[in-house]
């Protein structure tokens, strides 16, 4: 490996776990990134931060050399939103800005999920254009709060799209990432983020700075997943978001 290579960052930034509808526990979905070259992932469960927090725990018992960023999968109203480096779950079912807001509040970074994909709800370019343009005054100023998009993003939909992101960005101007959307380890590392330099610090600051690139690489197919396991997922895929709501009611009793 060259030096030019080992200070690269590979980060993959949106990925679920058994917490959520994820098909596998933090140590195992740990282990595949590992092994696939992913120093960085963010687990990002459906309206929780649950999962997130067990995976960064999982990591740190084992002194694992991949490092977890706390993050969740939002339902806005209008699509899912990506919530990086935050604390506590963010409420859902509010509008794209309200939720974006809501992320920038607890010093976290807003990332637009799987852009234009048909399956699961996602924010269209003119759902963007106006998110962008609600959200200018904010982002205005030297170090404005980071709203970044996910241009690299294997599953169909999203894939499919991609290329008229890209495009649309040109004039949004916002930070890119990349994230497998993996609900197996199989999927783990089949989209990422770079970035120059290592660690969680260094990713962050290229965030800001709006010099990560997202790649996508190789994607499992279906059949190496197995019919029984993608129907199992989908079913807790469908219940994800119920979950949550319940276990935040519970909390509260």
């Amino acid at each position: 490996m060259t030096q030019s290579e080992k200070s690269i960052g590979r980060a993959d930034l949106q990925i679920h776990t058994e917490e959520s509808d994820g098909m596998d526990d933090a140590l195992t979905i740990l282990n595949a990134a590992h092994g696939r070259g992913v120093d960085i992932i963010a687990v990002t469960d459906h309206d929780q931060t649950r999962g997130a927090q067990l995976a960064r725990e999982a990591a740190a018992r084992a002194n694992h050399p991949v490092d977890v960023i706390v993050g969740s999968e939002v339902t806005s109203r209008h699509g899912h939103i990506l919530a990086l480096w935050i604390d506590e779950p963010i409420p859902f079912f509010r509008s794209a800005a309200a939720t974006v807001e809501a992320i920038w509040k607890q010093g976290g970074v807003a990332v637009i999920a799987h852009p234009c994909a048909v399956m699961p709800i996602a924010l269209n370019l003119r759902d963007i254009d106006r998110l962008v343009r609600d959200l200018a005054p904010e982002r205005a100023g030297d170090q404005p709060p980071v709203l970044a998009i996910e241009t690299a993003n294997p599953i169909p939909s999203a894939r499919w799209r991609r290329n008229s992101v890209i495009d649309a960005n040109r004039r949004w101007g916002l930070a890119t990432t990349g994230g497998s959307d993996a609900h197996f380890h199989e999927q783990v590392g089949s989209s990422v983020t770079t970035f120059e330099g290592s660690g969680q610090d260094a990713l962050r600051a290229a965030l800001n700075a709006r010099t990560t690139d997202a790649q996508l690489r190789h994607y499992p197919r279906l059949r190496n997943i197995g019919a029984r396991r993608l129907l199992h997922q989908q079913w807790r895929g469908i219940s994800a978001t119920p979950r949550a709501l319940l276990r935040r009611r519970r909390a509260r009793d």
